[in-house]
């Protein structure tokens, strides 16, 4: 299938037997797709049959090429393109917590999807076990656990291969992808088809080389704008429309797909982000001073840690400056996110990421086990290093370990109700009843605030509702 011929993206849909890879529901993938670009409730009930690790995700490596097709399609209105992208991006990266801070290995994957499917199931659930419980570090204990999972449904090593399919499918499409990042109508608005874009292509790796070029071509962002060559005179209508769409900065998402698929060796890139640092436009400015961050490392320059330090200071802070330029996708937030991945810079990025980490475990209750256990794992090392209560018991812990447990201490008591939470608590040999921990730490408990008393009449009902995205948070 091609996005550039003539005929409807969708057809060829009722040629697949969709009902034998998604029994419940695949009988109604072709209507969903024909209804998919206009339509957030196909969108949302195609996602719920397709997506990973749903039993009907045998499906999604053929829903791909229609996906792409949707989206790259002259017939498909420039508003309506970000759909089928963002449906793309949760086939992709549904679970983007075990993506940072380090990029999957594709040789990796392939080898051990081929041995998970080829060995029998319970050794491999085992394996799973061992291999989460020996873990290096959180990332690779989550890819574990997630992995695990999978293996522990009945289809389990089917859904292992689908996956790994699926990205491969997208892999594939990366040419007529990069054709979204051009013309100002992928470029400008809301939910504009050059962003959905640049997201999905950063969880690309394997074509990173392919997708920088293209970026830094689409977005100017290697040349500072009085660098620039001096355009030729259009010679036609189409010329003119085209001149006036190529300019502008780069979308912040963009920014974000540098950080995760640039060389550190290519000194343009880095050039270019360090225009983007420096200059007015502060969305820009952090997402550029991240992706130094990410693309760098420990070599991280003094200046991209600090304006990265900057940008938490301001009224947006991290929550608002990560959700313009970091993808909702998967169950966690793209603040989550970010603070997983300034892990790849190591000890460089440690007092940032221990400014971030206490709002998070009080503020992201979906994500405060994960938080919480990459909190610990800076301040305590990893989980698989043998802790035991008695060292706890006789700790002179320092100040950053203070900080992070008393972030833990402050929560209430609601929160340690929270199993997987108390579970990890417990990986560390720590209390996972709120009273103990907050022995430990030195915290008292926060008084119960008083009742207020109840209103003579009811209050009118305020106004209000959430404008979100359909994946995740709102902006």
């Amino acid at each position: 299938m091609n996005a550039t011929t003539e005929n409807d993206p969708h057809d060829g849909a009722q040629n697949v037997d969709w009902a034998a890879l998604a029994p419940e529901g695949g009988a109604r993938i072709p209507e969903l797709l024909g209804r998919l670009t206009g339509s957030d409730s196909a969108l949302s009930q195609l996602h719920d049959i397709i997506r990973f690790p749903a039993p009907g995700h045998l499906a999604a490596p053929r829903a791909v090429d229609f996906l792409v097709d949707l989206a790259c399609a002259e017939s498909t209105p420039a508003t309506d393109r970000w759909r089928p992208l963002s449906l793309l991006l949760e086939l992709v990266a549904g679970h983007a917590e075990d993506r940072f801070p380090e990029a999957r290995d594709l040789a990796q994957w392939r080898d051990e999807v081929a041995w998970a499917t080829s060995n029998d199931v319970e050794k491999v659930r085992q394996q799973y076990r061992d291999w989460a419980e020996e873990a290096p570090d959180e990332q690779h204990h989550h890819r574990m656990r997630n992995r695990l999972a999978v293996m522990e449904r009945p289809d389990g090593p089917a859904l292992l291969q689908a996956e790994l399919d699926t990205y491969e499918a997208v892999l594939a499409r990366v040419p007529d992808l990069l054709t979204l990042l051009h013309g100002g109508a992928n470029r400008g608005g809301m939910d504009r088809a050059g962003e959905w874009v640049s997201y999905l292509l950063a969880f690309l790796p394997d074509e990173a080389e392919r997708i920088t070029a293209e970026i830094t071509g689409a977005s100017h962002v290697l040349l500072a704008k009085d660098l620039r060559p001096a355009p030729q005179a259009p010679t036609s209508l189409r010329d003119v429309m085209n001149a006036l769409d190529s300019g502008g900065d780069p979308l912040p998402a963009e920014l974000f797909a540098l950080g995760l698929l640039a060389d550190p060796n290519d000194i343009d890139v880095s050039v270019g982000l360090t225009h983007q640092m420096a200059g007015g436009n502060l969305y820009n400015s952090f997402a550029a001073s991240v992706a130094m961050l990410l693309i760098h490392g420990e070599n991280t320059p003094r200046e991209a840690l600090r304006r990265v330090g900057r940008g938490g200071g301001t009224s947006l802070g991290y929550q608002g400056l990560f959700n313009e330029s970091w993808p909702h996708c998967g169950g966690h937030s793209p603040q989550v996110l970010g603070f997983l991945a300034l892990g790849r810079a190591g000890d460089r990025a440690r007092r940032l990421r221990l400014d971030i980490l206490p709002g998070l475990i009080k503020g992201e209750e979906d994500s405060r086990a994960l938080v919480t256990g990459v909190g610990l794992e800076l301040v305590l090392g990893p989980r698989s290093k043998g802790h035991t209560a008695e060292e706890h018991a006789e700790a002179d812990y320092d100040e950053e370990t203070l900080k992070v447990l008393w972030a833990i201490a402050e929560l209430p008591d609601s929160a340690w109700e929270d199993e997987e939470f108390a579970r990890t608590l417990s990986a560390w040999a720590l209390p996972d009843e709120a009273e103990d921990f907050r022995a430990l730490a030195g915290v008292d408990p926060e008084p119960e605030p008083e009742e207020a008393p109840a209103p003579q009449q009811p209050a009118a009902p305020q106004p209000g509702g959430l404008l979100g995205r359909l994946f995740g948070g709102g902006r």
